[in-house]
C-alpha cells in the first residue's frame, strides 16, 4: 500500500512539472535572452586579410650573425585576423573599429546565418578608432539587412544592464552580459597619439575577436562599440570599454549620409596638454602653471581658415576652458557640450589667452554664430575632389536648379587651374554618377571617392543646365580625356 501511495505521489509530481513547462519556458525568455534574438541579426564577423612585406635575414638563428653571406631580402607574408562589426541600416551599412580593419587588403564579412560577403571600405576615423563599411550586395540577391535602434549614453546608469556580442575568440555570435562599471573613462594606450576618452566600462566579457561589436542596453539599442580591454594575461578580466554611440553615430552621419558634426564645422583641432610638460615652456610661464601640474583645458593646436572659430575671433594656442558655462577639462566634455548645444544660438567658448605683448593672460569669452544649422548639430558637407567642391542639394538648391532633392550632388565652387576647372566644370554643375553608379547624395559621393581614390582617372555624369555628358578628370589634368566642355 504504501508503494503505490508513494508511486502516485512522484507520478503526480512529474505530471506537475509537464503542467508547468510552458510557463517556465515563458520565463526563460528573459529581456537578456529576447534582446541577444533580435541583436544576432545585426552582428557580423569581419575577417581580415593583410599582407606586409617583412624584412628576413636566411641565416639568423644559425649563429652566423646577421647578414653573413648573401645578406637579407624582402619576403611577403599574409596574415588574417578576425574582428567584429554592427550592421546599422537596411542597405548594409557596418560599423567597426578602425583598428580591425587597419592595412587590409581584403574584407570579408559572415553574417547570423552564415552567408559571407565582401566588404567594401567607406571611411575611417583614427581619431575615435571607428571605420565605416559598405557590405557587397551578391548578384540577384536584394537582401535587406535590419535596421539598428540608436540609443544613447547620456544616460546610463551604473550597474545598468548590458548586452555584448562579436565573434569572441572567432566563436560567432558570443553574447556576454554584465553592467555598466563606469562611464567616462580615460584610456591612455601605449602607441596612441592620445587617450581614449568618454569610454564605457563593463563588465561584461569582451576576449579578442569581440572589437568592433555591439554594446546595447537592455532594450537592445545600440549604445557603443566594443573596444578594448585592461587585461594581465591577454584575455577578460571583467574590465572592458566600449566607444559611446554619440561618437559612432557621427562618425556614420559623416560618411554615410554626408553630414558634418559641429566640431568638424567650427574648424579647429583640439587637443588635452594633460601636462605642463606638453606646452610651450614660454606659455606655460605666462599661464601660470608649473611643472608637473595638469591642466584643466583643451589647447587650440590647428585653425581652418574658414571654420566658424576662427571667424568668431579664436586663435591657435587659445587654451579652451568653458563651452556654453560648461567646464571642458578633456575631449570628452568637450563633445558633450557641442552635443548639448543649441543649434541657432551662439555657442559661447571661453578661453585664456596670452597677450604677446604684455604677458598678461585674459580670460575671453567669444560668441560663436550657428544660426543657420539644422538640427541635431550637424549640416550638409561640403567635400571636395580634383579641384571642386560639391555640396548635398538643399530644398533651396532644388528649387533654384529646378531638380528633384536626390538628383545628385552641385559644385559649389572650382579651384582656378584645377582638373575640374579645366574641363568646364561650374557652381550649379550636378554630378549625377561616377563611373556609372548613381550619385544621390553627398554621402554617395564621399563613399565613392574613397572607393576611387588610388585611380588616375574618373569618369563622371554630370549636368549642366539642360545638357548631359560625361567627363573625365585626371590627377593629371593635361593628360585628362573625355568629351570635356558641354
Amino acid at each position: 500500500m504504501n508503494k503505490t501511495t508513494v508511486g502516485f505521489v512522484i507520478s503526480a509530481l512529474l505530471v506537475g512539472i509537464a503542467a508547468q513547462s510552458r510557463p517556465l519556458d515563458f520565463e526563460r525568455r528573459t529581456p537578456v535572452v529576447q534582446v541577444a534574438e533580435k541583436l544576432s541579426q545585426s552582428v557580423i564577423t569581419i575577417k581580415t586579410d593583410v599582407r606586409k612585406q617583412i624584412l628576413v635575414d636566411p641565416f639568423q638563428g644559425f649563429g652566423l650573425g646577421r647578414n653573413w653571406g648573401m645578406g637579407s631580402f624582402i619576403q611577403e607574408k599574409n596574415y588574417s585576423s578576425a574582428g567584429s562589426g554592427v550592421i546599422v541600416n537596411h542597405d548594409g551599412i557596418v560599423n567597426t573599429n578602425a583598428h580591425v580593419v587597419q592595412d587590409a587588403n581584403r574584407l570579408t564579412g559572415t553574417t547570423t546565418d552564415g552567408e559571407e560577403y565582401d566588404l567594401t571600405m567607406i571611411g575611417v576615423d583614427n581619431d575615435f578608432d571607428l571605420a565605416v563599411l559598405q557590405i557587397e550586395p551578391k548578384p540577384n540577391q536584394n537582401r535587406h539587412f535590419p535596421d539598428i535602434d540608436w540609443g544613447t549614453s547620456s544616460d546610463l546608469m551604473m550597474g545598468e544592464t548590458v548586452v555584448l556580442m562579436g565573434s569572441a575568440l572567432t566563436f560567432q555570435n558570443s553574447v556576454s552580459v554584465g553592467v555598466v562599471s563606469a562611464v567616462e573613462r580615460m584610456i591612455e594606450v601605449p602607441n596612441r597619439p592620445e587617450p581614449y576618452f568618454g569610454m564605457i566600462q563593463t563588465d561584461a566579457a569582451i576576449n579578442r575577436g569581440n572589437s568592433g561589436g555591439p554594446l546595447v542596453n537592455i532594450r537592445g539599442e545600440l549604445i557603443g562599440i566594443a573596444t578594448l580591454i585592461a587585461t594581465e594575461g591577454g584575455g577578460s578580466d571583467g574590465i572592458g570599454f566600449a566607444i559611446p554611440v554619440e561618437r559612432v553615430k557621427q562618425v556614420y552621419e559623416e560618411f554615410v549620409e554626408g553630414m558634418v558634426s559641429l566640431e568638424e564645422r567650427l574648424g579647429l583641432r583640439m587637443v588635452n596638454p594633460y601636462t605642463v610638460e606638453r606646452i610651450h615652456p614660454s606659455q606655460a610661464e605666462r599661464l601660470g602653471l608649473k611643472a608637473g601640474g595638469s591642466i584643466s583645458g583643451l589647447l587650440a593646436i590647428k585653425l581652418e581658415p574658414h571654420g566658424l572659430a576662427v571667424e568668431a575671433g579664436l586663435q591657435e594656442s587659445d587654451l579652451l576652458i568653458q563651452v556654453d558655462g560648461k567646464d571642458v577639462s578633456n575631449r570628452s566634455e568637450f563633445w558633450r557640450a557641442l552635443e548639448e548645444h543649441e543649434i541657432g544660438t551662439p555657442l559661447i567658448a571661453t578661453v585664456l589667452r596670452v597677450d604677446p605683448n604684455t604677458g598678461q593672460v585674459d580670460r575671453i569669452n567669444i560668441p560663436i554664430p550657428t544660426k543657420g544649422m539644422p538640427g541635431a548639430g550637424v549640416i550638409e558637407q561640403i567635400d571636395s575632389w580634383f579641384g571642386m567642391n560639391v555640396a548635398g542639394i538643399t530644398n533651396e538648391i532644388a528649387d533654384k536648379l529646378d531638380v528633384p532633392i536626390d538628383e545628385g550632388v552641385v559644385v559649389v565652387s572650382v579651384d582656378g587651374g584645377s582638373a575640374a576647372g579645366v574641363k568646364g566644370l561650374s557652381p550649379g554643375t550636378l554630378i549625377q554618377g561616377i563611373e556609372g553608379y548613381k550619385i544621390q547624395t553627398i554621402g554617395d559621393f564621399r563613399r565613392l571617392r574613397h572607393m576611387l581614390q588610388d585611380r588616375g582617372t574618373v569618369k563622371f555624369q554630370i549636368r549642366q543646365g539642360n545638357r548631359v555628358g560625361e567627363v573625365s578628370l585626371s590627377r593629371d589634368w593635361g593628360s585628362s580625356q573625355g568629351n570635356g566642355r558641354l
